[in-house]
């Protein structure tokens, strides 16, 4: 369809001029129509452009909602004390795993150094004491019997003590609330302790022996 200049009456084939090419009138409905297209244009873009910010939002929203369920989540179950709890776990079997395995191997310098130079981590362990009583009964009856054929009283008395006082430490029921123990272990530190009292009744130390024990 060919459009005709109102004002020149020039044929204009391209019907979506808004201004005459031959004398410039602007071409009012052309000029309408092209500016109802523009303003379409625009708005639609317009629309787009407010609508980004719309889907940001609701996803960020939708993002904290979820953090926020999750921290709940979090704080219901706990799940730092238990993720704390299993590492504590995890340590102390270790520490444990340590202590058996220089046992069973018999590498009592080892097992010392555990149970005296690092005593600081090992102590927390179950099973610390029970370790370190079979470190005493490899380590100090010899010195006993030694100290016995010397004619050294101070040095036995001195012993005594020490394994004295390991045992005297069972009399209280927490003790193994608390504490591992193994029977065998137990059993030969009550013989010692009974073997060591003996010997020093014979030897008339028997006053000194029960001041010890007080």
């Amino acid at each position: 369809m060919t459009k005709v200049c109102p004002s020149c009456g020039a044929g204009l084939p391209d019907t979506q001029t808004a201004v005459c090419p031959y004398c410039g009138r602007e071409l009012i409905d052309l000029s309408r129509l092209h500016t109802d297209q523009k303003i379409a244009e625009v708005k639609k873009v317009q629309s787009e452009t407010m609508a980004v910010p719309k889907k940001v939002g609701l996803i960020v929203a939708a993002t904290l909602l979820v953090l926020f369920l999750v921290f709940i989540l979090v704080i219901l179950l706990d799940v730092p004390g238990k993720m704390k709890e299993t590492g504590m776990e995890r340590e102390m079997n270790g520490i444990s795993r340590d202590m058996r395995e220089a046992y069973e191997d018999g590498d009592w310098e080892q097992l010392e150094q555990y149970l005296f130079s690092e005593v600081e981590n090992y102590i927390s362990a179950s099973d610390y004491f029970l370790y370190r009583s079979a470190w005493y009964l490899h380590t100090f009856p010899p010195q006993f019997d030694e100290a016995k054929a010397d004619g050294d009283t101070a040095r036995m008395l001195e012993v005594y003590e020490i394994l004295a006082e390991d045992y005297n430490m069972r009399s209280d029921e927490i003790f193994y609330q608390i504490y591992e123990t193994d029977d065998a272990i137990e059993d030969a530190l009550k013989k010692e302790v009974e073997r060591e009292t003996e010997i020093l009744i014979e030897e008339g130390l028997e006053d000194e022996m029960y001041k010890l024990r007080r």
